[in-house]
């Protein structure tokens, strides 16, 4: 893929899909318009075929799109994070809270912080960009992108560079 083609997100899809939609809608009104007369039931039921053949194409579209999703490395940024919870940096989404206090849960790990760190913004340094999991893609930091990783497995999630 040259430089200046991005590959296409689950978002461009979903467009598809909904463009998909509307064209098997008409298809399937011009299948009772011509069911209605006699003399036409043999193209309606050429026309009810096409109208299964676009559902297949839609429901295609709709497991490739999570083939989609990807997670960029991005070199030299210096911005934070911004994900609208915290993560532990070194294990990513791992933290539990009591009290005034955050702890992550994984055995071996001591990263302790004397906040809630889960119900803040995370302020760890942007190091990936996530596309094709929403509508926009999003900047993350190293732990929120193995989030992103986990949590679409079985989606292909790739990691590549920007």
């Amino acid at each position: 893929m040259s430089d200046q083609q991005q590959a296409p997100t689950a978002a461009e899809l979903h467009e598809v899909m909904r463009e998909l939609h509307t064209v098997q809608g008409r298809v399937q009104e011009t299948y009772a318009r011509l069911w209605s007369a006699p003399e036409t039931h043999d193209v309606a039921y050429q026309l009810e075929d096409a109208a299964g053949d676009i559902r297949r194409a839609w429901e295609a579209l709709e497991r490739i799109s999570g083939s989609f999703v990807r997670v960029y490395v991005i070199p030299g940024t210096e911005s934070l994070c911004g994900v609208p919870w915290g993560v532990c940096p070194d294990h990513g989404n791992t933290l539990r809270v009591s009290g005034d206090g955050s702890w992550c849960t994984v055995a071996g790990c001591s990263r302790k912080w004397s906040h809630d760190k889960l119900d803040g913004t995370c302020s760890e340094p942007v190091s990936h960009e996530v596309t094709g999991v929403s509508e926009k893609p999003f900047l993350a930091c190293p732990a929120h992108a193995m989030d992103a990783e986990k949590r679409f497995r079985g989606r292909a999630v790739a990691i590549g560079s920007a």
